[in-house]
């Protein structure tokens, strides 16, 4: 009988083990459900996360049907530039200064009036005759030789300022202010060294200067020997079809020239590096002096809006930059621009674009980089080779002081005085397509993020599933000591 006692109580052993394993199972589904659970819930509650979201902006105000605070595509849209033939201007002429030949042309040598482009000349005589750090006085005769209606960089009579200041304000927002004090000092200059006659027994032609002085009958103001410096520097260049009278392209029937020729003018213009620094400035912040007490007394933007906004051209023109020129704009000459732009090939070429009818003037901007844009693939065609890293994108201007420009990774360009070299076969690279990749900047990494939050749903099932095994684990060790306790009580060894 006690034999048999010993097995009823070891059926009853056996029978808590069971239970323990029957509810370590129960444990597992229980589990499980939560997991289950937890994988249909995510999207819901993060949907009604967003429905709230939603909800409570539209409360505070937001449109009806916006979603999110995100950003919905507002931004800068691509735009299609006109074909050559629906460009609308009295001529233009596109020119390779690496190779020095003409890419395209149309009535180059037909006459035009220049208007502000005449101050590309005047910046460069600057450059000649003047130190950049010495001070001029604006003069009376300066202010009154503007008209009313002029572009001005803002300077007053008895204004004491340096010549580099001028340059700037000269070349952004196209000050004849700026023109006429510089064509005052450089005449001055040059009658120390060479002096011009002084007289003439018969007036000039009428216009805004180049005039006789009218103080003093017969007299040649100060402007008017700028006028003839500038017509001995058009000789000196070769140009035949061009004379000035005036520093600042105001209309006059006796100062044209052609779009080839201004050309050239801003190909002798290019060899001053400071010249170079000047056009390719979008903007300039002035210093004190002594009619202006504070810096910063005025900032000047720069008129050529490609400077600014270089992708007009896209990505597919082979431009790798836009780096900087002249506009220049009245009623008579219409509106234009000359500038300089670099090829992915490392060419350098200079576009000018004349004769813009007036009143199709905010046109100028698009129809330029139409012709630019042209030019461009013209000359990619004829040396189709990447030498520049980039694109226009890629190298936007900037002004600032020296040691804080902005740095990355693109091709360092230097633009030459004098026209630079085509490239040796053996320095080229033939352009396959790891080359081409180059010319698109890398793009920016993005910030690393932990594990968690790149996987918060991976990370919130783990700690769950860690969570029931360890519960289980207790569960289990609870349960095989109480079926021990109890066989010891009820004096109940194992059977061997």
């Amino acid at each position: 009988m006690k034999s048999n006692k010993n097995r009823c109580h070891s059926g009853k052993g056996r029978g808590s083990f069971s239970r323990a394993w029957k509810s370590m199972a129960a444990m597992l589904m229980v589990g499980f459900c939560a997991l289950q659970s937890l994988a249909w819930m995510t999207p819901a509650v993060i949907a009604a996360d967003e429905t709230t979201t939603t909800a409570t902006q539209s409360e505070e105000g937001q449109k009806p049907g916006r979603k999110s605070t995100d950003s919905q595509g507002v931004g800068q849209q691509t735009i299609d530039l006109p074909s050559l033939d629906k460009v609308q201007c009295a001529s233009y002429f596109c020119y390779d200064r690496t190779t020095k030949q003409v890419i395209l042309s149309k009535n180059e040598n037909k006459k035009i009036y220049p208007a502000s482009m005449t101050k590309i000349l005047t910046l460069a005589l600057a450059m000649e005759y003047l130190d950049p750090y010495e001070k001029v006085t604006v003069s009376k005769s300066a202010m009154d030789a503007t008209t009313p209606n002029s572009t001005m960089m803002g300077l007053v009579t008895g204004e004491e300022i340096e010549v580099n200041e001028l340059y700037f304000g000269l070349m952004l927002p196209s000050g004849n202010d700026a023109a006429n004090v510089l064509a005052e000092a450089i005449a001055t200059r040059r009658a120390e060294v060479d002096p011009l006659p002084t007289s003439t027994p018969t007036p000039t032609p009428e216009g805004n200067t180049g005039k006789t002085d009218e103080s003093t009958p017969g007299k040649i103001s100060l402007i008017g020997q700028f006028a003839r410096i500038a017509n001995e520097k058009i000789a000196e260049l070769g140009l035949t079809s061009s004379h000035f009278v005036n520093p600042n392209g105001l209309q006059n029937d006796n100062h044209y020239t052609t779009a080839k020729e201004l050309a050239m003018m801003f190909d002798y213009a290019l060899k001053y590096e400071d010249f170079r620094t000047v056009i390719h400035t979008p903007t300039h912040v002035f210093k004190a002096d002594n009619k202006h007490p504070f810096d910063g007394w005025k900032v000047v933007k720069n008129t050529n809006n490609l400077l600014q906004d270089p992708w007009m051209l896209g990505e597919d023109s082979h431009c790798a930059e836009i780096y900087g020129g002249k506009t220049g704009t009245t009623k008579v000459a219409g509106t234009g621009m000359t500038l300089l732009t670099i090829n992915q090939n490392g060419h350098e070429i200079i576009t000018s674009v004349c004769g813009i009818p007036y009143d199709m003037s905010d046109h100028q901007s698009v129809y330029v980089a139409a012709v630019v844009k042209a030019a461009n693939e013209e000359c990619w065609n004829l040396d189709p080779v990447v030498r520049v890293k980039g694109n226009i994108m890629d190298y936007r201007s900037y002004n600032a002081p020296r040691g804080q420009e902005p740095s990355g990774d693109k091709t360092v360009i230097h633009i030459g005085g004098t026209p630079t070299p085509v490239p040796t076969p053996e320095e080229t690279v033939p352009p396959t397509s790891a080359t081409t990749a180059t010319t698109t900047a890398p793009a920016p990494k993005e910030k690393e993020t932990s594990f968690f939050g790149q996987h918060p749903v991976l990370v919130i099932v783990l700690i769950v599933l860690a969570v029931v095994a360890i519960v289980l684990i207790i569960f289990t060790v609870m349960s095989v000591t109480a079926a021990k306790r109890k066989r010891r009580r009820m004096g109940i060894r194992k059977i061997r």
